[in-house]
């Protein structure tokens, strides 16, 4: 368990950097005649490229995982139910994997699709993956798994789950995962109570 922890602790990084290696495929996708697609479909040249890449998906390691993150987050749409598909695997990195590229996509369209696809086996740093692939795609009801995750006893989780949290609210709250412990649970306190002033203020937002 430790090394699988180990391991999906590092896929999370890589998507983080993944991020910033996102570009275009070139290629316009064709619109699907298929009326059961949410999605604009590949041409077929990029639907065969689409297939090679999934093949591989599985068995890319290190700075590889990090090239196919950024290839399907520039692909974009075209991809999109190839990699939904891979939601339902039983390997934890390679959920973490397409979890990452979804989120990189930045299309909030996806978000009813992974609430749809969530599992109860989803759990540890899968767990932090699958919120944060959320809240990069604008669901900030994920957030509170990664206000969580900064409790994590692994200072590699916290790390991702604070520059997560950063990166979608521009707040740390004095919050670092190098700290000792009582000055990161006063800064954990911090977020936790901004979460509840924001949370009620949407609620009385729509009560008026």
């Amino acid at each position: 368990m430790k090394h699988s922890t180990i391991r999906l602790a590092g896929i999370l990084c890589l998507g983080l950097f993944a991020t910033s290696c996102v570009t275009t495929v070139k290629g316009e996708p064709e619109k699907s005649e298929r009326p059961e697609s949410d999605w604009v479909l590949p041409s077929r040249a990029l639907r065969d490229d689409i297939e090679t890449q999934a093949a591989a998906l599985p068995y890319r390691h290190g700075g590889e995982r990090v090239e196919v993150i950024a290839w399907f987050a520039g692909v974009g749409e075209p991809a999109y139910e190839t990699l939904l598909a891979f939601l339902d695997d039983d390997r934890p990195e390679v959920v973490a994997t397409v979890l990452a590229a979804l989120g990189a996509t930045g299309d909030h369209r996806l978000v009813p699709h992974l609430i749809a696809a969530e599992r109860p086996e989803w759990i540890g740093s899968l767990r932090l993956e699958y919120a944060r692939a959320r809240v990069r795609l604008g669901d900030w009801d994920a957030m509170p798994t990664l206000i969580e995750g900064l409790e994590s006893e692994d200072r590699f989780l916290r790390a991702l789950c604070v520059e997560s949290l950063f990166s979608a609210t521009n707040e740390r709250f004095g919050y670092a995962a190098s700290l000792a412990l009582p000055e990161r649970q006063a800064a954990v306190q911090r977020w936790r109570e901004w979460w509840d002033r924001r949370t009620n203020d949407l609620m009385l937002a729509k009560s008026e």
